[in-house]
């Protein structure tokens, strides 16, 4: 999937639906049919990833602004909002990442080798497609893209301006007329898109739980 025709998809999305939603003279932004908040634990060693080079692992508390945009036959599409913090542990395990022909290279290896504490706090634009198996049950995948800002640098990723990324599945669960859970798991991507080096980037395997309520 081409990340940056994404990015614009999501982005010309919220500028349609900002431009013709309206609800009761509130603007789109600021009327979500649902809110709620997750909370999500994200990891780098797991089947599909586990890189040997260094160890990251994330808790992540998203808030949810839930907007639907359309529907395709008996699919939901609708936009989510997520503004968010993500909790970061970090060690380089492998010194040898840290190249001889990087400046001061050996004093980057001593400082990346110790584990760190690091903080990505980000605005995520996710679109959501939702399928209801039966009352009070729906499947839904999303896919998403955010701005961020990660507050330390690493021998991965620069400090500064990021981009987040996440592919998810999971299961909605209507508690009540009001009230839904969502149990789920994915996949999350950290980089720079090359706007600065290093970006070689953070890729984790993530799960969670969130809840919604009706506006």
């Amino acid at each position: 999937m081409n990340i940056t025709k994404l990015f614009l998809g999501l982005l010309f999305i919220s500028v349609i639906t900002t431009s013709y939603a309206q609800k009761s003279k509130k603007s789109f932004l600021f009327s979500p049919s649902k809110y709620g908040a997750q909370f999500v634990q994200g990891n780098e060693q797991n089947f599909l990833f586990d890189d040997t080079d260094y160890y990251y692992k994330s808790n992540s508390i998203k808030g949810q602004f839930f907007y639907p945009l359309t529907r395709f036959k008996t699919i939901a599409i609708s936009l989510l909002i997520q503004p968010q913090v993500q909790f970061v542990k970090h060690q380089l395990l492998n010194e040898h990442f840290v190249r001889p022909e990087e400046d001061n290279y050996q004093v980057k290896r001593q400082q990346f080798t110790k584990l760190k504490n690091l903080s990505i706090t980000a605005l995520e634009f996710t679109v959501e497609a939702k399928q209801q198996l039966f009352t009070g049950f729906s499947l839904y995948i999303q896919a998403s893209l955010g701005l961020a800002y990660i507050d330390t640098e690493t021998e991965r990723l620069a400090q500064g301006f990021t981009f987040i990324e996440n592919g998810t599945l999971g299961f909605d669960v209507q508690l009540n007329s009001k009230t839904s859970i969502q149990l789920f798991s994915g996949l999350g991507h950290v980089s720079n898109f090359n706007f600065t080096m290093p970006n070689s980037g953070y890729n984790t395997m993530n799960t969670g739980i969130g809840f919604l309520i009706l506006y």
